[in-house]
């Protein structure tokens, strides 16, 4: 048996009961943060032109959009999937460059409203769509990514048509077909990072996602071994033939992706997260203001070079991708959330000033041992000519560094009642928190 049909078998054969209980709470964590995430990112600048868009060139319908009107499930899976990402504070697998929920829940909860699924089915399909992205996206891994294309939108949709199919209960042929369709309308380039088409890039994907599915159940056709061979999608999307079969395939069932997923602390790039918590620490240890420092230096690994495009950011999306904001922040207020990335804030003289103190270095095999991760040093010259010194090796929020339960409340109730009365999102959390016990109806009634 292929890889394509083994994958789409466990599409098929996933229930509930197969899930440890361990990664069932996990994924409801993963379904909170990016559900308080997309609310806010419903009526952000994104969101708004996303919701413009399908109001305009597609047909109304039952799917929920946050906080929106209904429209046909594409059309949800599209704009749920970039509110989720339009501010780029929706989680990431640790190990591997991928927004997963946003695609994957966007897509699992228009589908699940398709064919009115229980919430149980819906978790279940959710967490079986970040099984497909994390083995697509495994397979592919770094050179993919290295060579340009955004992993959320390409190995991300293959998770929304495997959550999507999962919801659907797809036969095992009809997921191999669905698999074959998106692989040729699956896309993303990095080239877009600091632009309103990243964030498109996981709408987009989870629209693929249920497309894909929609027209495998009525027959359509695509090639069924769409990983195999020479020309199969993940030889394609490699370089020097870097492709092993066995990252989709080993361990089904006994490993879990889900489990994978960390939550941002910060509304930017991964890559910024543990140079911002160092500069946090530092902040508060030794009350540091940007009238008390002469200079910042943050040495990050030589990779972080490819995402970090913007040193001397104009708006809030550069910001995500500039490390020289996103420590003039922390300098500044000591935090830095939705309130510190707006258009304005990056554009006060005080920030562009506190900018200038920050300057950034790489290195390769920053932490030794081929150590290659999301970690930083950050280094504080202040004017007295005191020397200060932080490290942190892995992005705060990572399974390999939780961050406190208080700070993901925070990040949750400050999101979610950007759109909710503070009752309404209380009464949310608690739904997603009994997701299982919960009719669908009802769960989307707090968002829709």
């Amino acid at each position: 048996m292929g890889e394509t049909q083994e994958l789409a078998e466990y599409v098929e054969t996933i229930t509930y009961d197969d899930i440890p209980s361990e990664a069932t709470e996990h994924a409801k964590t993963a379904i909170r943060d990016y559900i308080g995430v997309a609310l806010y990112g419903s009526h952000h600048e994104v969101g708004d032109t996303i919701y413009n868009y399908i109001d305009t060139q597609y047909g109304d319908g039952d799917a929920t959009v946050f906080h929106r009107d209904a429209k046909s499930a594409p059309a949800a899976a599209l704009a749920n999937g970039a509110f989720g990402h339009a501010i780029d504070y929706d989680d990431t697998f640790e190990s591997i460059v991928i927004h997963p929920t946003s695609p994957v829940f966007a897509a699992a909860l228009a589908a699940a409203e398709e064919v009115n699924a229980s919430t149980t089915k819906l978790l279940t399909g959710y967490v079986a769509g970040c099984e497909v992205a994390y083995r697509v996206g495994h397979s592919t891994y770094p050179e993919h990514y290295q060579n340009g294309w955004h992993s959320t939108g390409t190995a991300g949709s293959f998770g929304a048509a495997g959550a999507a199919a999962s919801i659907q209960n797809l036969d095992a042929e009809e997921v191999s077909t669905a698999f074959g369709i998106v692989a040729s309308l699956s896309s993303a380039l990095k080239k877009n990072f600091g632009t309103m088409t990243k964030p498109l890039h996981a709408g987009h994907a989870a629209e693929m996602g249920v497309r894909a599915v929609l027209l495998a159940q009525n027959g359509f056709t695509a090639d069924s071994e769409i990983f195999e061979g020479d020309i199969g999608y993940n030889r394609v999307m490699t370089i020097d033939d870097s492709y092993d079969p066995e990252e989709i395939t080993e361990d089904l069932f006994e490993e879990w992706g889900v489990l994978d997923i960390g939550f941002k602390p910060y509304p930017s790039g991964v890559i910024t997260h543990a140079a911002m918590d160092a500069m946090r620490n530092l902040t508060r240890e030794h009350g540091l203001e940007p009238e008390s420092v002469e200079s910042v230096v943050v040495t990050l690994e030589e990779a972080a070079s490819e995402m970090l495009h913007h040193k001397q950011p104009n708006d809030a999306l550069q910001a995500k991708f500039s490390i020289e904001f996103c420590l003039a922040s922390i300098l500044r207020e000591g935090r830095a959330g939705i309130h510190e990335f707006t258009d304005e804030y990056v554009q006060q003289p005080e920030t562009q000033e506190t900018i200038q103190k920050v300057s950034r270095a790489f290195e390769s095999n920053l932490f030794g041992d081929e150590f290659a991760g999301y970690g930083a040093v950050v280094r504080v010259t202040k004017t007295d000519g005191t020397e200060l010194r932080e490290e942190i090796r892995y992005a705060p929020g990572s399974p390999n560094n939780p961050i406190e339960e208080q700070r993901l409340d925070r990040k949750f109730y400050e999101c979610a009642e950007s759109r909710l009365s503070e009752s309404d999102a209380e009464a949310l959390d608690t739904a997603i928190q009994n997701l299982e016990d919960t009719e669908l109806d009802k769960f989307v009634s707090y968002i829709e």
